[in-house]
Order: structure tokens, then C-alpha cells, then sequence
């Protein structure tokens, strides 16, 4: 069976790559600017990597709204023709302007070196347009976890999640990502490197480690999951000289504050969170026996040890505090990382080595470090930020992990990262913790081998190499201790040790691994019509290429939008309990957005409901309800017509029993319209979510929902309608007067104008309606005849807009115009007035 078909995973990886494809050929043929275009040396590394239009990927089905891209950095800041939008948003503030990875390495020179995602661009991708950003969710196709999955292994090769999601064949058997992991509600994947031609070129003064990094980025929307992002990191040696006293560890420099506020980054603060804390479970009931106090010890309880280096926008005094108030806390904490539990190639529990903020332009260590061995000195120093800072300032802070004392050719380091934020202090924590659980995971028996992960053990050791053993002293029990020599280089059920001296780990007899990044899951988000990145409507009445009994429309009609989807959401089962548990399809709307500062779409409060269609609708009214869910899917679906035509498909969903084959029913098989109160020429935003409702316990039940998002290029305007048979007695200048200014005080109504952006420097146009439906000439000009404006419409529609900006990129001026129209051999001549 093939994967399902690609406008189902809303298309933003392929997409990517299909514009990527054009960029191709253009960089190949022409004079290569190397900074991007336009802008100086901090412009951005090259338009064909994810770090401007079209290659733009924020994580938003959450709270927590996060650029992220592929030259090893998260956030937007450097990169050109993205200042107007946000790097880490929530709740309309802005906390980040960069968070660069560092890799810091002791080469075979003896030398240290650090290679850097900021604020130099030294980690970057191949000039390749696979080389890009690639997008899935917990149970798509291939995608399947060991210990959730009845067939972690999805190309039944013997070997599970030996590819990495970036569109090449990893493993040498010619498939395609045909077998990884995938998590969350809303994963991106990409890898790459410091050695590319680009990044030396970049900087000559980079000496790199040669390394490949490969980068995984996790959200979810569900409740308590949804304010922070996870990274999952693996840093792999594909040099030929061994790498020692390797450090990891992000340069942060978050800047907190609205976004439309003059110097809203200079009022900031910074601390280090650092507390071992114990959480309780509810949930679990089990109680163990510690093996040395033979007390009984409660698994529900977990100890957590939590390092965060955070944030915060100090709150005005009028002083040395300005520029506006936001009441988030960000932050950046290791949730992980390669351990060895003899304390000798890595450290022995997962820790902040180093914590350390500094601001001002002062020269290292008072100020920012400026060469490699002043970044490999922050990285190794072991300085941990003591007390918060004193004043109001723009702060930066760097945390690292290590060292790790060598990565030999070919071997990887694993680091884990969760970028955080939280309405104030405790409730940064109180995510902070959810972050820590979710990556902690669960135990599963993923070897199916009854005799490992026994009392507690949770940890096999094995031994280098051959003919190098390895000697573990027991930390469990001073008074009694034991040592062993571990001489086997395979793991063997015999070398389960308790090294966490924990015995609720596993709590399970037989369940020997942790899996990680276990949370709760909404239903993934079927495909829609509503991005434009998906489609190309020739004919915006229909896809005439639809399989049988499935048309695809436009979303924008003339007073009414029309919304269609698949049915992905239906096809994708629990990864704990093995079964579809979708209930139902909620439809949202957002109107009278006017794009704020830094907006990038509309925020998480912006969106209605409008619809919530199941097939168990909350009204009680069954099959009868106006909410029931059959009654918006396609009359004329040919279910063996479309599966023939190979636009659906049999999906292997993971679930058990009747439910583990399903069809596969593209977009177009679900149409909601919507005309209520629609104006034509205005903003608004949709978007298809799905939702579970899941018991609890016998008598309680939640709901698992995503939450809606979109970005501005989304957008669905509706549109006056083609005039048919190609007259122009019936067009129409709207508004007409133009009138800044604002509704309240007799100008454009309320959302026709929107806030200027880098994209958009009017954020302003008015609509020629009523034109033919046939390919037709504008032109504008003033009274006294000069030509201001020319605008060929294709006549797919009747609508054509003006941005108000000359043929000379001017910004026009009040006054009155004149229109001139040409379709074939007929003409229209009008007039319109503007008032600024």
C-alpha cells in the first residue's frame, strides 16, 4: 500500500519541496548571494533553506507559537524579511529573538572549537532541495513507536526506525523514510551540518568539527502539553578524527515584550531555575520494595531534577523599565542527554554543566564571547548563574551539558531540549514539569522478553569493546557494596542493573524500555482546501482531475466560504490503547483581524467555533441533528471508483480488530459552507480540527482536541463573482470613497485595513468587483491622466484588488482616480475616490 496521499499531511513539508525544486534550478544558474535577498551579512544564510518565504515553520497547534528551521537555531531574529513577525510567541508577546545551538569539541590539534547556529551561520543544510524541513504526526504511516504500535517495525525489515525523516534512503534498501518514529500532534524533521561548502565560505575563520545534526521538534494542543516545544537532537561524527571534552549547550538571546513596543527587549531579567522536586502521580497506585530499606516506596511518586535558564519582561516603573508588559516566563531546560552511568564517557545524570547569563557590549566574560575559544571556555567553565540579575537590561544566557569525553568516527551524542514559557514563574514551572513527564515517557516491553526490566532493573550494561570490560560498583547500597565486570558487548538479560536505585523503574516486570515523548494525542488534523500552498484551482468550481463523485472547490465564494477535508482524523489509532477514537470535527473561524505586530495568523483567542459535527452530536438529536456528522459528507462518493482511480487508499491505522484496514477518502469527501454574515473583500481564517472523547476511569471522560491555527497566507477572502458572458456594466469600485481613518469615524469598515508589514507596506487595497469571467485589463490613472497602475485579472473570479502603491512602488496620495477596463473589444471607464 502506498502512503497516504500527500495534500492529506496539509502539505507544508512537500510543498516546501516543490517550491525548494524551482529554487533548484535558480541557484544553480545564477550569481549566488550568499546572504540572502535583501539584506547585509545578517540577512540570512540563502533563500532555498527554511528561513524565509516560502519556507517558513512555526510550530503553532499549541499555546506556545515557535519559528523553527534549519540552520541550527530556533527563531526568526537575522533573517531577512521576517523582523515584523514573531520568534517565540504567546498571548500576543514576543520572548525570543534567537536560541543557536553550540557544539564545542577538543579536535585532533588540540584545539578548541565550537561550531555555532548564532549569531554566525556555521550550521547549515546541503544546497540541496531535499535538504529541507519535513512534517508528520503521531500515527502516520511509517511512522509507528515501539511499544505502542502492534508493528513498530513498518517495512518489515527486522529492524525498527532505522531511517530519520529527511527524504533520503538511510538504511541502503531504496525506500524513503519507510520506517522512523514519529510524535506529537505536529512533528518537524531536518538535518544538518558544519562542514558544507556554504558554512566555511560563510566564515572563513570556521574550523569545523564536522559533525551532522539531525533535529527533530515535537508540539502538542492538548491541555497541559500545549506551552512548550520539544527538540530531540542527535550530534553524529562523520569526520574522520575523535572528537574530546565535547560540550552541548544553546546561546539564548530572548527578548521579551510586545512587539510593536519601541526597545521592548531592554527591560528584560534573567535567572536560573535550579530545584530537585517531587512529583505525585494520582494515577498510579503501585507500590514497590526498595531492595536496601525494604520500605515501601510509591510509584506515583517521581523526583525531578529541573534546570531552566529563564526570562521575563520586568513589569514598567516609568524608569529603567519601558516599552509595554507581557506576563510570560520563557525558558530553555535539558530534558536529557547521552548519560553513562559509570560517570567516564558522559556524565552520569542529566545536568546543566554550565548556566550563565551576561549582558551589555562588554568583552568576554563580562560581555558576549566572540571566537571559538571564548565560546569553548563558557561551554566548559561549569559557572552556574548563583542570583538573578539586578537590573532591567538585554540579557543573553548560555546552558550546556558535558563533557562528554569522546565521539569516535561514526558515533552520536543524544540531547533533548524543551523550550518553555508559563503566566509567570510558577506557571513556567508547572509546564516545565508536564515537559519533563512527557519526555520521560512510559515503560513497554519492546523486546518482548519477559526476563528483562525485572525488580527494578532498568539499566543494561555492556562493555566497550571486545577485550575491554567494563567495572560497575553498585550505588544502591553502601553498606553492602558490589561490584561487577561486564565483559559482554551486546546487552543480555543478565546485565539489567538497578542504577537509578529505583525500583518502580520499570514498575512493570518485562518492561525493559523507556520510550519517550509519551503524551496525549488529539486526532491529527485532516487536509483541507483552505491552503494555498496545496492547490492550484484552474477552475476555482472544482478539481477537475477529482476522483469519482469528489469535487474540490475554492474556498472563497461570493458571500460564503466553502471548507472541505478528508478523512485522515478517522484513521489514525491511540497509541495506548490501540483503537480509533475519534468522535468528531469541529469547524472555526476568525473575522475582523487587522494583523498585529508580529502576527504571523491569527492568535489562539481569535478563533469561534462555529460548527462541531460527530457522529454522536452533543445535542442529543442522533441522525437528525443538523450537526450529524454523514450528513456533510459527499452523496456521490464512489468508494471502488475513487480507491481505483488511486486517490483513496487502504491505510494500515494501527488500531486492533475491524478497525486496523481503513479507506482513505480524500479532500473534498466533507464540505461545510459557510455564509453566515460573510462580507466580500474581508479577512477571515478557517480551520478543520478533530477531537476524542476518551474515559478516564468508569463514570469520567475527557477530551483530546487539536486546537486551531493558520498563518496569514491562509487567509480566505471571498470574492464578488464573475460576471458571466463577459460584460462590464455591473463593476464596482469598493470602498468607494476609500477612507483611512477607521470605521468609527466614517472610514473603511472594521478589518478591511490591516497593520503594514515588510510584505504588505500599505496593509491596505481596494476591490474592482463585478468584472468578466474572461482575462480583462485595469489600468488607474489620475485626473490629469498619468498612468498610476496596470492589473491583468485572469477572470477566475470577479474580483481583482489594488494595494494602493503606484507602478513606482509609491504609496498613492489622496485624490480622485479614474479607471479604465478592457475585455476583448469592450471598455468601462469609472472613477473612485481616496481620502487619507
Amino acid at each position: 500500500m502506498r502512503n497516504l496521499m500527500d495534500r492529506s499531511i496539509k502539505g507544508v513539508a512537500l510543498a516546501a519541496v516543490a517550491v525548494a525544486s524551482t529554487y533548484g534550478v535558480s541557484w544553480a544558474e545564477d550569481e549566488y548571494n550568499p546572504y540572502g535577498t535583501p539584506g547585509g551579512k545578517y540577512g540570512g544564510p540563502h533563500p532555498l533553506f527554511a528561513t524565509s518565504e516560502p519556507f517558513i515553520f512555526y510550530h503553532n497547534v499549541g499555546l506556545l507559537e515557535l519559528f523553527v528551521c534549519n540552520v541550527g537555531r530556533v527563531g526568526n531574529g537575522q533573517l531577512n524579511g521576517l523582523s515584523d513577525q514573531v520568534s517565540a510567541g504567546w498571548r500576543g508577546g514576543e520572548y525570543l529573538y534567537i536560541g543557536a545551538m553550540w557544539i564545542g569539541a577538543i579536535a585532533s590539534d588540540n584545539l578548541a572549537y565550537v561550531s555555532t547556529g548564532g549569531y554566525e551561520f556555521e550550521l547549515l543544510p546541503e544546497l540541496n532541495p531535499i535538504d529541507t524541513m519535513y512534517t508528520a504526526y503521531e500515527g502516520i504511516t511509517n511512522g509507528n513507536r515501539p511499544g505502542f504500535s502492534t508493528q513498530p517495525d513498518d517495512d518489515n525489515d527486522g529492524v525498527t526506525d532505522e531511517e530519520f525523516l529527511n527524504g533520503i534512503d538511510d538504511d541502503g534498501d531504496t525506500l524513503i523514510d519507510e520506517d522512523y518514529a514519529a510524535v506529537s500532534q505536529q512533528m518537524y524533521s531536518c538535518q544538518y551540518y558544519d562542514y558544507t561548502e556554504l558554512a566555511k565560505s560563510l566564515n572563513p575563520e570556521h574550523r569545523p568539527l564536522n559533525v551532522r545534526v539531525q533535529q527533530r521538534s515535537y508540539a502538542w494542543s492538548t491541555s497541559g502539553s500545549n506551552e512548550f516545544v520539544g527538540f530531540d537532537f542527535d550530534i553524529i561524527n562523520d569526520g574522520f578524527e575523535t572528537l574530546r571534552q565535547v560540550y552541548l549547550g544553546f546561546f539564548v538571546d530572548s527578548d521579551a515584550g510586545p512587539k510593536d513596543a519601541e526597545g521592548y527587549w531592554t527591560d528584560d531579567a534573567v535567572a536560573l531555575y535550579s530545584t530537585d522536586s517531587l512529583i505525585t502521580d494520582p494515577t498510579i497506585g503501585t507500590t514497590c520494595e526498595d531492595r536496601v530499606s525494604h520500605e515501601q516506596v510509591n510509584c506515583g511518586e517521581a523526583e525531578y531534577n529541573l534546570d531552566i535558564m529563564y526570562m521575563w519582561d520586568v513589569p514598567d516603573d516609568g524608569n529603567t523599565a519601558t516599552g509595554g508588559d507581557v506576563d510570560g516566563y520563557f525558558g530553555g531546560m535539558f530534558l536529557g542527554h547521552t548519560t553513562d552511568a559509570f560517570g567516564v564517557r558522559a556524565p552520569a545524570e542529566v545536568e546543566m554543566h554550565t548556566a550563565r547569563f551576561f549582558s551589555g557590549s562588554n568583552p568576554y566574560p563580562a560581555g558576549d564571547p566572540t571566537n571559538d575559544a571564548e565560546r569553548y571556555d563558557l561551554l566548559q567553565s561549569g559557572e552556574r548563574s548563583r542570583r538573578p540579575s539586578q537590573q532591567p537590561g538585554d540579557y543573553r544566557y548560555t546552558f550546556a551539558a558535558g563533557p562528554f569525553a569522546e565521539v569516535l568516527p561514526g558515533e552520536r551524542l543524544q540531547l533533548q531540549v524543551a523550550f518553555v514559557i508559563g503566566a509567570g514563574k510558577d506557571g513556567m514551572i508547572r509546564n516545565a514539569i508536564n515537559a519533563q513527564r512527557i519526555y520521560n515517557g512510559a515503560w513497554k516491553d519492546v523486546d518482548q522478553n519477559l526476563a528483562t526490566g525485572v525488580d527494578g532493573a532498568e539499566t543494561c550494561l555492556h562493555a566497550l569493546a571486545p577485550g575491554e570490560p567494563q567495572f560497575w560498583r553498585d550505588p544502591c547500597d553502601s553498606n553492602n557494596v558490589t561490584q561487577r565486570t561486564i565483559k559482554e558487548v551486546e546487552c543480555i538479560p543478565e546485565n539489567y542493573v538497578d542504577a537509578d536505585c529505583n525500583c518502580c523503574t520499570p514498575i512493570t516486570d518485562g518492561n525493559e524500555t523507556l520510550v519517550h515523548w509519551v503524551g496525549s494525542v488529539a486526532p491529527p488534523p485532516p487536509g483541507t482546501n483552505l491552503d494555498p500552498n496545496d492547490w492550484d484551482f484552474d477552475d476555482p468550481n472544482g478539481d477537475p482531475n477529482a476522483p469519482s463523485g469528489i469535487g474540490v472547490y475554492a474556498p472563497d465564494g461570493d458571500h460564503k466560504v466553502i471548507i472541505q477535508w478528508d478523512n485522515l482524523s478517522e484513521l489514525t489509532a491511540d497509541v495506548a490503547s490501540r483503537s480509533i477514537l475519534f468522535t468528531g470535527y469541529k469547524v472555526w473561524r476568525v473575522e475582523g483581524w487587522n494583523r498585529p505586530v508580529g502576527a504571523v495568523g491569527p492568535a489562539p483567542t481569535d478563533w469561534q467555533l462555529i460548527a462541531d459535527l460527530s457522529y454522536d452530536p452533543r445535542d442529543g438529536e442522533g441522525e437528525e441533528s443538523e450537526s450529524y456528522l454523514p450528513k456533510f459528507a459527499d452523496a456521490n462518493f464512489d468508494s471502488a471508483a475513487c480507491q481505483e482511480s488511486g486517490d483513496c487508499e487502504l491505510v494500515v491505522t494501527g488500531a486492533t480488530g475491524a478497525d486496523s484496514l481503513k479507506q482513505y477518502r480524500p479532500v473534498g469527501y466533507y464540505t461545510y459552507v459557510d455564509s453566515a454574515g460573510l462580507k466580500n473583500g474581508m479577512y477571515y481564517f478557517y480551520d478543520v480540527t478533530s477531537y476524542s472523547i476518551v474515559p478516564l476511569d468508569s463514570l469520567n471522560t475527557t477530551e483530546l482536541e487539536g486546537l486551531p491555527a493558520a498563518v496569514e497566507a491562509q487567509a480566505v477572502i471571498p470574492k464578488w463573482g464573475a460576471v458571466e458572458g463577459g460584460s462590464l456594466d455591473g463593476v464596482f469600485v469598493v470602498p468607494n470613497p476609500y477612507i483611512t481613518g477607521g470605521e468609527a469615524n466614517g472610514g473603511n469598515p472594521a478589518g478591511w485595513d490591516l497593520v503594514p508589514s515588510d510584505k504588505d507596506p500599505t496593509g491596505t487595497r481596494i476591490a474592482f468587483a463585478g468584472l468578466p469571467d474572461r482575462e480583462c485589463k485595469i489600468k488607474i490613472f489620475t485626473l490629469s491622466g498619468d498612468l498610476v497602475r496596470t492589473i491583468n485579472h485572469d477572470g477566475r473570479s470577479g474580483t481583482a484588488f489594488w494595494d494602493l502603491i503606484s507602478r513606482n512602488g509609491q504609496d498613492v496620495v489622496s485624490g480622485v482616480y479614474l479607471y479604465a477596463i478592457e475585455a476583448g473589444n469592450e471598455h468601462k471607464i469609472g472613477r473612485f475616490v481616496i481620502i487619507k
